[in-house]
Formats: structure tokens, C-alpha cells, sequence
């Protein structure tokens, strides 16, 4: 079949999609947690496919970390709703339409690092909304599995450094050189020290994702404006502020006294 580019995303995201509400069908968590591997192996090929054209090897192992691994959130968070439809129907339309607006990003990326086009900007504030979305569920789904705080923090950094390595690189788009590593190794022990010191505070899986998500939006946030030489005093307190906010936020909904 002769399809566009966008035929094959939509075609891609239809297909996940189905494939996320087959998992609907299973409702015993020890059996439908081993259906994720699959599913991201799915996720990967789906987005592989769909977006071939100018792919390169790097591309193919970068492009594809947020699009297997938002995946892999959706379907992990995803059994930690109520099993009724009315619940959980909207989330498959939701993710039909992320995913969808997922892989049209990655596909700008992957244009954009053979010439400069308009929608990279756009792209990459999608790329960094979706980084933020997939740690709040895969941090979510983390603390709800109520595991000792040094598997919480080894967890924790497991997840950010791949979120962390794919949006640093989409900034210049070349190759993962020795600054993207060494920047997404820090970031990423910083967020899994910060789970380890929360795993002691009296807070809902929830709080405990959303003040990690804060701390990757600050630190990534800061580090990507630095990449691209428009870091100011002024976007710095911006960004520590909003953080701050959240953070301010989940200390006050802590039940200290529990």
C-alpha cells in the first residue's frame, strides 16, 4: 500500500491503540503487568514504521524512547483505575489522540536534523510535555507498588535517564556525545535522590510522582535553555518557581501526622 507519512501515523497510533485496549480484556495485575513488554516492543515497531523515511540508526534507538515508553506508562497507570468502561474508554481516546500528536513531534525531529523547519519549536514543547506525562504515570505506578526507598530511587533513575538522554539530544539533534550523557546521568541521580527522600514522606502515590515530575521540569527545563545559549536570571527563577509552587504544593497536603 502506497501511504503518506501521516497515514501511517494514524494507521500506528490506531493499532497501539487496539493493542492497549486488548490489555482492558485482562484485569489479574500479575498477568497483564507481562503483557507491557509486547506492547512497548509494539509501540517501537509501530513508530519505527511510520516514521522510516530519513531514519537513521541513532534515530531509530533516540526518536523512539518516548513513544515506547509513553506507552508503557498508559498501560501500567492504566490498571490502577477503576475496571469500568466509562473510566477507562476516555483514556483510550485520549491516548489515541497523545499518541498520535506523540509521533507527529518525533516525526519533526527526525526531518529537522537534516535541515531546520518552523515546527521544531512546537515539536519540542510536545516532546517536553509528553517527557513530564510519561514520569508522572511510570513514577506513579513506581511508589503505588509500595517498594523499599533505595529500589524506589534505583527505579526512579532508571526512568529519567532515557526521558532525560531523548530530549536533551533533541535539542542540537546530532549525536549523544559526552555532555548529553554526563547531563542525563546527574539529572537523572538527582530525581533518584529526591524519590529516595520522599519514599519517607506520608504522601499518595500521586504527590509523590507530581513532586518528582517538578523536579525533572526544573532541572531539564534549565538545562535545555542552557543548551540553547537563552538561559537568563529570568527564565531560571521562572522555572524554580513554578517547581517551587508544586512542591510548596505537596508539602502542604502531606498528612505529617499519619
Amino acid at each position: 500500500m502506497n501511504l503518506t507519512k501521516r497515514h501511517k501515523i494514524i494507521t500506528a497510533s490506531t493499532l497501539i491503540t487496539i493493542g492497549l485496549l486488548s490489555t482492558q480484556f485482562v484485569n489479574i495485575f500479575h498477568v497483564s503487568y507481562r503483557l507491557f513488554l509486547p506492547l512497548g516492543i509494539l509501540a517501537y515497531l509501530l513508530s519505527l514504521w511510520a516514521l522510516w523515511e530519513n531514519m537513521s540508526k541513532l534515530k531509530a534507538v533516540v526518536l523512539m524512547i518516548l513513544p515506547v515508553m509513553f506507552t508503557v506508562a498508559v498501560a501500567s497507570f492504566y490498571f490502577l483505575l477503576p475496571i469500568r468502561w466509562l473510566t477507562r474508554f476516555p483514556v483510550i481516546i485520549l491516548f489515541f489522540l497523545s499518541f498520535y500528536s506523540l509521533l507527529l513531534s518525533q516525526n519533526v525531529f527526525n526531518v529537522a536534523a537534516q535541515r531546520t523547519i518552523p515546527l521544531y519549536r512546537a515539536a519540542s514543547t510536545v516532546g517536553f510535555l509528553f517527557t513530564l506525562i510519561t514520569a508522572f504515570f511510570l513514577f506513579n505506578v513506581t511508589f503505588a507498588l509500595k517498594m523499599p526507598f533505595y529500589i524506589n530511587a534505583l527505579v526512579v533513575f532508571i526512568i529519567s535517564f532515557p526521558l532525560n538522554l531523548q530530549l536533551l539530544w533533541s535539542v542540537e539533534m546530532e549525536k549523544v556525545d559526552t555532555t548529553i550523557l554526563v547531563y542525563s546521568l546527574i539529572l537523572s541521580c538527582l530525581v533518584g535522590e529526591v524519590a529516595l527522600a520522599l519514599s519517607f514522606w506520608p504522601v499518595a502515590p500521586t504527590i509523590w510522582s507530581l513532586s518528582l515530575s517538578a523536579i525533572i521540569y526544573v532541572t531539564l527545563g534549565v538545562v535545555t535553555e542552557y543548551m540553547r545559549d537563552r538561559l537568563t536570571r529570568k527564565i531560571t527563577w521562572e522555572y524554580i518557581g513554578i517547581g517551587g509552587l508544586v512542591l510548596l504544593f505537596s508539602m502542604l497536603v502531606t498528612s505529617w501526622g499519619a
